[in-house]
């Protein structure tokens, strides 16, 4: 079926053309890109970026994602493995760098699976990303597409390896908009931060040195933490298990392997598209910039990594290392919460509040 141009929220999808090709070209030749869109693996060259247009402009219900008033191309959006007598189909997206964060997918699928409930007549459109592309995952969630499973190692990484990958689909029957059921897993993620490193929590080899680092009185104050390694064990487990989809923790390590601190994104909230984070420094690792840096990452990982458009970030009034840090690391203070949280002396302290967008 030939592509027909849609009108969307703020975007048109049209038929691909020749002259795409730079576009193409740019999308083809970025890291995330090749990651996660096989397709575009391969693309190194005017003569495949044409060829993979042409290729689009055969199987129909293919657009380019443009920018109504000025017609520059935004991404890609597509239905494809196609079956006219079942009345299903699969739908796949990518967005040019310069254009992430900014809704462009989310607008894309909500258009073309619109056209596809409505002028195709589908029944079922189904959407499959690895599990380690939360991005896509978040894009998935808002628009409508229910988690269904996942398929083991059924995507090429493109270095001999596979992912699994995260099953969604959408009924022509379903409600448009963000799936209200329980958040979707998060794939666990390493982060270099600088001269740091955002760590998954290991128990058996980082119990002993969370203990050792909380023994703090600031820490035991502001942020508490396990007592005891038998504790510290659980402590390490719980944040290094991302899958219920609420929450991204880490250690934060030097180059040598030395724990430095903690940070951490949650009570994401994948419907409203915010979270929060919290950090701690261990004593000897104060006054380095660590803090600044890991917050910094760890936000950058919710906005890119899982399609949040807020984080916020709470501390007792008193607490000024952290509120220095939180305005270092961008998060503007937008008030004070009065006896909002009872902290380790058990005693309720009023708190600033500070947030960052991800247009900021």
């Amino acid at each position: 079926m030939t592509a027909s141009e849609l009108g969307g929220d703020g975007i048109v999808l049209r038929p691909w053309r020749e002259d795409d090709v730079p576009a193409v070209l740019t999308l083809a030749d970025d890291e995330t890109t090749r990651r996660w869109s096989p397709s575009l693996r391969l693309v190194t060259s005017r003569a495949d970026a044409l060829a993979w247009i042409q290729d689009r402009v055969r199987r129909g219900n293919d657009w380019a994602v443009t920018d109504p008033a000025t017609g520059e191309l935004l991404g890609r959006v597509g239905l494809h493995h196609f079956d006219e007598d079942d009345r299903v189909a699969e739908i796949g997206y990518g967005v040019l760098p310069a254009h992430r964060r900014h809704g462009v997918a989310r607008r894309a699928v909500d258009t073309a699976a619109a056209h596809g409930f409505g002028a195709l007549g589908l029944e079922r459109i189904a959407l499959e990303h690895a599990t380690a592309n939360v991005g896509s995952c978040a894009v998935a969630r808002a628009c409508g597409f229910a988690a269904e499973g996942v398929k083991r190692a059924a995507l090429s990484r493109g270095d001999g390896g596979f992912d699994d990958v995260h099953l969604h689909a959408r009924l022509a029957g379903d409600q448009p908009g963000p799936v209200e059921s329980g958040a979707a897993p998060i794939e666990p993620v390493e982060i270099v931060a600088g001269g740091y490193q955002l760590c998954i929590p290991n128990p058996e080899l980082d119990a002993a040195a969370v203990v050792a680092a909380v023994d703090d009185d600031d820490i035991r104050l502001f942020n508490a933490g396990p007592a005891t390694v038998e504790e510290a064990y659980a402590w390490c487990r719980g944040r290094a298990d991302w899958s219920v989809g609420t929450h991204a923790s880490w250690l934060v390590k030097d180059t040598s392997g030395q724990l430095l601190g903690a940070v951490s994104v949650f009570h994401i909230d994948h419907r409203n598209l915010c979270g929060q984070a919290g950090y701690w420094v261990a004593r000897d690792a104060r006054r380095r910039g660590v803090a600044a840096s890991a917050l910094t990452a760890a936000t950058r990982f919710g906005f890119q990594g899982l399609g949040l458009v807020r984080v916020e970030l709470f501390h007792a009034v008193e607490n000024l290392p952290s509120c220095r840090t939180a305005l270092r690391a961008g998060f503007a203070q937008e008030g004070t919460h009065r006896q909002s949280f009872r902290y380790g002396d058990d005693r309720l302290r009023d708190e600033h509040s500070h947030a960052r967008l991800a247009t900021d």
